[in-house]
């Protein structure tokens, strides 16, 4: 079990697999290199975080499908 808040305990965490373009893979690979951390870490700690408060914040009242479209 994995506790993820006070209120929520999961049994396993869930996982996806995503595919870069060569041109953004090496853009993460530099921002990744000047912060001395791996790809993963700064998807992980850096880009996930910032999209998930830039698109869920209070200014933001579209549905969930609106805002995924907005991403695209």
């Amino acid at each position: 079990m994995i506790l993820i808040s006070e209120e929520t305990v999961v049994l396993a965490m869930p996982k996806f697999m995503q595919t870069l373009d060569d041109t953004i893979y090496k853009e993460l690979e530099k921002l990744a290199k000047r912060r001395g951390i791996s790809i993963q870490e700064l998807i992980r700690a850096v880009i996930v975080p910032e999209w998930v408060t830039g698109h869920n914040g209070p200014e933001t009242q579209q549905t969930p499908t609106s805002k995924l479209n907005a991403w695209r």
